[in-house]
């Protein structure tokens, strides 16, 4: 039996699992209208749910459960160049001989509420009955504080600095598989950032560089003005991974010089893409001291700076495997 599957069917794992199931959905009840006496008085009317997941898996050893507001539709913060967030947060990391266990309340608009240590519990306590009780009471404590700290900390939301500017075409072409057939960053609010990519070749030793810069800015509605015909057919491929609560996704275009590099939030909506006419399909990505590190399957390298999406840098290798 696998470390999971042990985990998955032991006392504390399934006590701990039982009452999440029942408690976050009768707290999500127990907050709303509260909540949505706060929207009204704030004179806000975008949509911002209050959702619950259970045996979410960031990763095949990680399950969490989570009640959250939904922020995948609104802009990063200004400040921190993160996403929103505002979540209680009940998670196991496990190992093969321990799980890190925590519950906690996190939110980006509070500095006062930061990531908690975990705790180590080994893995023969788990089914052990004075255990078990013990570690549910302390969380059923935590649950039953949960709706005033949670409504509380909705209350520290400036809800005026919240920008809910996605393109609704880019995001449903995104859905369908389709970005702009262009040298270009897509951003999923609507603005496009056209590149000049080019190549030059040394006939003296025979080398070629190429070259990705950023030329102008412009609109989606300003490149269908003169085209109507865009949209390029991208397929995603298997490796998507996640970095800092967004998800990589990397692939091909509808033709086989063509690639594409794109950041989603976790439930798929489109942050931004990069695409790309000369890279061949994306078929590796990777982060690297803060730079996303995208391979071609033609031994194009692409470097993007995360911390300003616009730096990028080529590199020609046949050795990058």
């Amino acid at each position: 039996m696998t470390a999971i599957d042990f985990v998955k069917e032991s006392l504390f794992y399934q006590e701990i699992n039982s009452l999440l199931r029942e408690q976050f959905p009768l707290i999500k009840d127990a907050i709303f209208p509260a909540y949505e006496q706060i929207l009204e008085e704030n004179e806000f009317h975008h949509p911002l749910t209050i959702e619950h997941y259970f045996e979410y898996a960031t990763w095949e050893a990680n399950r969490q459960w989570r009640l959250e507001l939904d922020f995948d539709d609104y802009q990063w913060s200004n400040v921190t160049i993160k996403p929103h967030f505002l979540t209680a947060l009940v998670s196991i990391e496990i190992g093969n001989e321990v799980i890190h266990f925590k519950y906690q309340l996190c939110s980006s608009f509070n500095e006062e509420l930061q990531p908690m240590e975990t705790e180590k519990i080994e893995l023969n306590t788990l089914n052990n009955d004075n255990f078990v009780i013990e570690k549910v009471a302390e969380l059923k404590q935590f649950l039953e504080l949960l709706p005033k700290a949670f409504l509380k900390e909705i209350e520290q939301i400036d809800f005026n600095e919240l920008e809910y500017t996605m393109h609704p075409k880019i995001q449903e072409k995104w859905k369908q598989g389709y970005l702009p057939g262009y040298d270009a960053i897509i951003m999923g609010e609507g603005d496009i950032i056209i590149a000049n990519a080019y190549s030059t070749y040394n006939p003296n030793n025979g080398e070629t560089k190429r070259y990705w810069s950023p030329t102008c800015d412009t609109t989606l509605e300003s490149l269908e003005k003169y085209n109507d015909d865009i949209w390029v057919e991208c397929d995603i491929f298997h490796g998507a991974f996640e970095y800092q609560n967004q998800q990589f996704v990397f692939g091909d275009g509808g033709m086989g010089n063509e690639g594409f590099i794109a950041s989603t939030s976790l439930s798929g909506i489109l942050n931004w893409a990069i695409f790309f006419t000369f890279s061949n399909p994306i078929c590796k990505a990777e982060i690297k001291n803060e730079h996303l590190i995208c391979y071609g399957d033609s031994g194009i390298i692409i470097t993007i700076d995360l911390k300003n999406i616009t730096k990028i840098k080529i590199e020609l290798s046949t050795d990058w495997i």
